[in-house]
């Protein structure tokens, strides 16, 4: 089951003529938790993932390299 935040996030990604604002009214959540959950993903994208799980590396953790 997918989150109220997680479906406004998608209808935005799907339409870029919606206002967050319309996107969170229509999901039933404050504009405030999308506007959070809007600054979260845009944090994501700058940051190192794993290529193995997509996860998150954290900061002074390294990503072990197979050798090939």
């Amino acid at each position: 089951m997918t989150s109220k935040t997680q479906l406004a996030l998608q209808m935005l990604r799907e339409d870029p003529d919606m206002t967050p604002y319309a996107a969170a009214k229509k999901a039933g959540i404050a504009t405030s938790t999308l506007y959070v959950a809007m600054v979260r993903e845009e944090a994501k994208k700058t940051k190192e993932h794993c290529p193995c799980c997509g996860q998150v590396v954290r900061a002074g953790f390294k990503i072990k390299e197979t050798p090939k």
